[in-house]
């Protein structure tokens, strides 16, 4: 398990060269799935003529190595990143991943707004394509819901739903607590202040608060990701 700050920077560099030994290593696979759940560049440093995961290289390998046998992932505008986690429980053979989006699309002005594609049936039947049913349940539902009615623990969260300092503040309160001892929790759009049409950036404000030496982030204009392990219990 990686405790050491400068063991995980490393590892990071190393999963963004390309995991080649994982089973998500097929370009024609790689595109089909970077497509289908619209990776983008700007958000996550992928590129689907390079058949570049960006991000995702990251994510996969990490869940790869340490094998995790719950996944929360808290917001998706495609599943992108969800699909990443799925496979990379499928090329395990263990794990799985809970999905928790409210759906919530421009129209829904009182929340954080997504695209509402988890609503329709094209998102609910997203994961079928590529066999991910198996490793990956959807909670249309906001996070706070969820938590109250799920009280499972994770050796691995992704938060990348309300991006208001409130409400990543909330997602954090509601699942640090979850994380078990030695997990990850990464959070997406660390690097993004200001106001944009969906709203005002608070992620880069609550990573400034708990960063500490057991995280690492990777920088990005577009967005950032950071990553936080828990090395004792009570934290």
């Amino acid at each position: 398990m990686f405790g050491i700050k400068t063991k995980l920077i490393k590892y990071a560099r190393e999963v963004e060269t390309r995991f080649t030994k994982g089973k998500l290593s097929n370009d024609v696979a790689i595109r089909q799935l970077m497509e289908h759940f619209i990776a983008d560049e700007y958000g996550h440093r992928a590129k689907v003529s390079k058949s570049d995961l960006g991000y995702g290289w990251i994510h996969y390998g990490l869940v790869r190595t340490i094998k995790p046998s719950r996944i929360l992932c808290v917001g998706s505008r495609y599943g992108f990143i969800p699909a990443i986690l799925a496979q990379a429980c499928k090329d395990n053979g263990r794990g799985h991943v809970d999905f928790v989006d409210p759906g919530y699309g421009p129209e829904d002005t009182n929340h954080w707004t997504g695209v509402g594609h988890w609503r329709n049936q094209e998102g609910n039947k997203s994961f079928y394509r590529f066999r991910l049913e198996s490793w990956i349940t959807l909670y249309l539902m906001e996070s706070l819901e969820f938590a109250k009615k799920n009280k499972k623990r994770y050796e691995y969260i992704y938060i990348d739903g309300d991006h208001s300092y409130e409400g990543v503040s909330l997602d954090y309160k509601l699942f640090y607590k979850r994380l078990k001892k030695y997990g990850f929790m990464a959070f997406h759009d660390i690097d993004v202040k200001g106001k944009l049409s969906e709203g005002t950036y608070g992620t880069w404000k609550l990573w400034e608060k708990i960063k500490n030496n057991n995280s690492f982030e990777i920088p990005f204009k577009g967005s950032g990701l950071g990553f936080i392990q828990k090395v004792k219990d009570g934290d």
